[in-house]
């Protein structure tokens, strides 16, 4: 029987897992834990409004035996090093918290944005991969942060199993964040003379995948996405959107100034992690517990295109 605690319960991530795990009989209670208010009506769910950084997480993971961190800054704030802070240091928290409560098994949330957007990207990258984050990226780089911590954080207790996941931008009727609002525009900024490869996972493929790595033993860093991908302007097209292409150096330029004045919700970082393909395989993540994505890149997008209709 497993009690288990979920930091970032309020998120999108969560909210694709957290039926499944309300009707498996093995779980017997979910901490959820959370800065924003949550109202939840499964009996299972002990809601703790608590920031990530606080000692109170220390309280709260007593008789945890796995712990799922999701809390993480992913809608862009002005505040870079409270977004650090809360990244980085709150992760660093909620491990610790773990230790300190003997948690047998700890599953983070990463991406495939710390391997950074680059030139040389191969097409279908494995876990042994290097990271090499984008600078001008905080997504990026605190999540590539996060992982090098973990490295030594797993060789100092081996008594944690611990599963780290990376998968790329999620789609699904659920979406509603700034990555969603992208596609209502009518018009938009696309890089001249570049269609960035790009890959998705449907929110139910990824409500598969953190099931399985939570009440499965799989430990180790996987790779979880579609078996293919699609394109930037390929994308925008099916959602009806219009590109006006300009350079990157513009793009950039006008994201910070907009983003400055409160006109839009992400800064250049993002352009950044649009400028060059992350394209992984996810082969081992199958291998290790038989699961397969049954959405494809473009069937997923639409299945999203379909619920803002």
């Amino acid at each position: 029987m497993t009690r288990i605690a979920i930091t970032g319960i309020n998120s999108y991530f969560a909210k694709t897992v957290l039926g499944k795990l309300e009707t498996d009989p093995d779980v017997t209670s979910i901490v959820g834990i959370d800065v924003v208010p949550g109202q939840f009506t499964s009996p299972k769910i002990e809601f703790h409004q608590e920031d990530v950084r606080s000692e109170a997480v220390f309280k709260l993971l007593e008789g945890v035996d796995t712990v799922v961190h999701l809390a993480f800054i992913v809608q862009e704030i002005r505040d870079k090093q409270r977004t650090h802070d809360i990244n980085l240091n709150g992760s660093i928290n909620v491990f610790n918290a773990c230790v300190a409560n003997r948690v047998g098994k700890i599953v983070y949330t990463s991406s495939i944005a710390s391997y950074g957007a680059h030139p040389d990207n191969p097409i279908g990258m494995a876990e042994d991969h290097p990271l090499r984050p984008n600078p001008d990226s905080y997504y990026s780089s605190d999540k590539a942060t996060i992982e090098n911590f973990l490295a030594g954080f797993a060789k100092e207790h081996p008594e944690i199993m611990l599963t780290i996941l990376r998968p790329p931008v999620i789609v699904g009727p659920r979406l509603q964040n700034f990555g969603a609002d992208a596609f209502t525009k009518k018009r938009s900024l696309a890089i001249k003379g570049r269609d960035t490869e790009i890959q998705f996972l449907h929110e139910k493929d990824l409500s598969t995948a953190l099931y399985l790595a939570i009440t499965r033993r799989v430990p180790g860093i996987y790779n979880i996405a579609a078996d293919d991908y699609s394109t930037v302007r390929r994308i925008n097209a099916m959602a009806g959107v219009k590109l006006i292409n300009v350079s990157v150096g513009l793009i950039k330029m006008l994201a910070n100034l907009f983003f400055a004045l409160g006109l839009e919700k992400a800064s250049q970082g993002w352009v950044s992690l649009m400028e060059w393909p992350i394209v992984v395989s996810s082969e081992k993540f199958k291998k290790a517990t038989g699961w397969q994505p049954r959405f494809s890149t473009d069937q997923a997008f639409r299945d999203f295109l379909k619920s803002r209709s």
